[in-house]
């Protein structure tokens, strides 16, 4: 038992966790306060498979839910789910090639599907959250737990799929939504049931925000000059065909145009862009009763611009170029003229095709059914960065070249994998899959050039060219198993694998000023092997589970910095220079990093949910976790055995649901969150967090002729507190302060 456990501080609650389950190892699934959510099937499964009988810690978000949450947005809805960590600064106003998100204690190891599709960025493999607006989203499915083996790539910590809301008669809606920091939305929604055979729907929307200054006021004139409000926007377009001409076949196809505009750190030249195009596309055919193929195709083309925008003191010797450290900047020296430019400028055009093809059965004694299935992905990008030098005189319009980096190259993705649900005996169900993924990363250049002119920059020689291909075979297994072992209380148990390729921008794209930090087209996969335990009871009025596991994650991508003396790889010695040794040259005259496969990180922890329908008109959800993750192993200069950084060791939560009259419902949550560290664990002072609790209120009133009034407050008491990770005080990133909203929406 201590194996599965660890000998850790989480021993003893762990244990008693432990204890208090029946050795016979089962599965059940989170219920939601809506009644009828346990007749809501499980897309993320892959099969056809109800909530109550998910063998998966399972969360899942009603539409109902999402009406009454005070979020504006699907990374704040999603803050509100046990074991999920998501900042308490909203997408917007951070950058998109480096938005977190932690399942389990394990960073950035989620994957995030839009209708089983992908919504990671290609290239960085982050999350496109701009693309789906709440206006757009029937049901949120959170499915704890490595999905590799239905899924592939990503699926390490967990799944989480997003169903958007689909026409089956002629309805829309349109919404208006405004609020504090010039914040703003509105959307359009319209179903049209052509034919019988044939449905359209048509959804726009636009999202506009002037943001805020997330930089500690107190350091902000001494280090931050020129630094202002982030502001943000993005819209949306999606027109999709659902139709049936046979009662055994059915398809669909929907195609849409993103936007989003991004100003961070309000600098005259700081500004993300992107536009992507996508679409998507499927169809069923059903041979019988109890077989069916489902084959889907989907891509995106993402042009995405970027800017890094500063700011500097010009007056006397804290002129342009020094850097701002220590103390800061002086009075006398912030009462100056103020400096602004870019650092740099990233064109980044990358592209996504893929498929996927299912055939289901259902059966009849021991095998209760089996899906097989096989997925094809295809990515492709490149970036083009600009370096600048800090201007030494007041001309922001001329960008001095110091550098220049290209990098290009893609990956494939081919996999075929199995699901089967056996029945061996009445309430005991066991399901087992299995997933051989092979992915491939070739076509790939690094370049630097450098250029050694200030006024008149002259390029040097191309440093580095062609980098080596590579390809990994995965395999990933899992067995759950869920037994009813009365009316209302049932056990599950599940153990897998699962795996993270290395994204294009780990392979292939160098950036960086003084600081550079160099690709590694060798990087291999990170790996999990995951267990877990859970019991839950579902009563008419109460329902209670709890579950314990433990991820085991080996070759985690990671960066360290090359000094003097070191090993110097491939290639380093590509872009430095065949005779660099870790001292600052002419072709790489700043800090070097490279990415490397370089840490084991392990996480344990427990989660409790609980939710009381207490009449029929007040609903009462409780959750805490408790999580412990710290490196078992690393070659980065981190410690091992101590709790990782953004990863609290407590977090507990709760909200109250109040239908006040039939129509107006009240809906308070609260989240506390213990101390964690924000710093690297080898900074010389590290930088913590304490603990805080935030509160968040709605209100909901829905009038008769389908018009909803809804007034909802974040942070109602306004806490200052950050989430996110912190280097030193100065750039600390706070998390959105109150802000008040109000939505008008109209059904029709």
């Amino acid at each position: 038992m201590n194996a599965f456990i660890g000998e850790r501080g989480l021993a003893a609650p762990l244990l008693i966790c432990v204890l208090a389950l029946p050795s016979v190892m089962a599965g059940a699934a989170e219920l939601a306060v809506s009644e009828n959510l346990d007749e809501v099937v499980v897309n993320a499964t892959r099969s056809n498979t109800q909530l109550q009988d998910m063998p998966l810690h399972t969360t899942v978000i009603s539409h109902e839910d999402i009406e009454n949450s005070p979020a504006t947005s699907v990374d704040q809805l999603l803050r509100q789910v046990p074991g999920l960590l998501i900042p308490g600064s909203p997408f917007y106003t951070t950058d998109p090639t480096g938005n977190n998100i932690t399942f389990r204690g394990l960073n950035k190891k989620v994957l995030v599907l839009v209708d089983g599709v992908p919504l990671m960025d290609p290239f960085y493999t982050t999350i496109q959250w701009f693309r789906v607006p709440l206006s757009n989203i029937e049901r949120v499915e959170i499915v704890r737990g490595g999905g590799s083996g239905l899924w592939g790539n990503l699926a390490v910590g967990g799944v989480i799929n997003i169903v958007t809301k689909r026409p089956t008669e002629n309805n829309g809606d349109v919404a208006l939504m405004g609020g504090s920091l010039g914040t703003y939305s509105a959307s359009v929604n319209e179903s049209q049931v052509i034919t019988d055979y044939l449905s359209v729907n048509l959804s726009a929307d636009t999202f506009q925000t002037d943001g805020y200054n997330n930089a500690p006021q107190a350091l902000r004139a001494a280090f931050w000059p020129g630094r202002g409000d982030s502001s943000a926007s993005f819209q949306n377009v999606r027109v999709g065909a659902y139709f049936q001409p046979t009662a055994d076949l059915s398809g669909f196809l929907r195609a849409g145009y993103h936007v989003q505009k991004e100003d961070i750190g309000g600098y005259a030249f700081g500004a993300n862009n992107q536009n992507s195009p996508d679409f998507q596309g499927g169809l069923t055919e059903i041979f019988n009763a109890a077989s069916r193929l489902v084959a889907s195709v989907y891509g995106q083309n993402v042009n995405f611009t970027k800017f890094n925008g500063a700011g500097c003191y010009v007056a006397g010797v804290y002129a342009c170029g020094a850097s701002v450290s220590g103390a800061g900047a002086s009075a006398a020296q912030q009462t100056g003229q103020v400096l602004q430019y870019a650092s740099s400028f990233d064109a980044n055009p990358y592209r996504e095709r893929g498929g996927s093809l299912i055939y289901s059965h259902s059966y009849q004694g021991l095998f209760k059914d089996a899906e097989y299935g096989f997925d094809y992905r295809r990515i492709s990008g490149e970036d083009s960065q600009q370096v600048y030098r800090t201007p030494t005189n007041a001309l922001p319009q001329v960008l001095r070249v110091q550098r220049t980096n290209f990098g290009v190259g893609s990956q494939t993705f081919l996999a075929v994998f199995a699901q089967t649900k056996l029945n061996p005996i009445d309430r005991l169900e066991i399901t087992l899959s299995a997933r051989e993924d092979r992915y491939e990363s070739r076509d790939g250049t690094a370049i630097q050039t450098n250029y050694s002119n200030v006024t008149a920059p002259v390029p040097g020689a191309p440093l580095g060219g062609p980098v080596p291909s590579g390809n990994t075979t995965r395999f990933d297994p899992s067995i759950s198993v869920r037994y009813a072992g009365t009316e209302h209380l049932s056990f599950r148990g599940s153990i897998y694998e699962a795996f993270r390729a290395p994204g294009l921008n780990n392979l292939y794209r160098s950036f960086g000023s003084s600081a550079i930090t160099i690709a590694n087209p060798l990087l291999g996969p990170e790996t999990l092997l995951g267990k877990e335990l859970g019991i839950d009871w579902h009563g008419t009025s109460f329902t209670l589970s709890a579950t314990v596991f433990q991820e085991y994650v080996k070759n985690m991508v990671a960066t360290y910095q090359i000094n003097a003396g070191a090993v110097i790889p491939g290639p380093v010695q590509s872009i430095c220079g065949a005779d660099y040794t870790g001292v600052p040259n002419t072709f790489c005259p700043g800090t070097v990093s490279f990415n490397t496969n370089g840490q084991d990180e392990r996480s344990n922890g427990i989660e409790l949910d609980a939710k009381w329908t207490i009449t029929r008109s007040i609903n009462l959800a409780a959750y805490a976790t408790a999580t412990q993750a710290y490196y078992t192993r690393t070659t980065t200069g981190d410690p091992v055995d101590r709790q990782l950084p953004l990863v609290p060791r407590f977090v507990a939560g709760g909200n109250l649901s109040w239908n006040a009259l039939d129509r107006w419902t009240q809906f308070l949550d609260l989240r506390y969150v213990s101390t964690m560290t924000l710093s690297s664990l080898t900074s010389a002072s590290l930088i913590r967090q304490g603990g805080y609790a935030v509160t968040d209120f709605s209100s909901t009133y829905r009038f008769r002729h389908g018009l909803t009034l809804g007034a909802a407050v974040q942070n109602l008491f306004d806490k200052t507190y950050t989430d996110s990770s912190a280097s030193n005080p100065q750039s600390i990133s706070q998390a959105l302060p109150r802000t008040i909203s109000v939505t008008l929406r109209q059904s029709f």
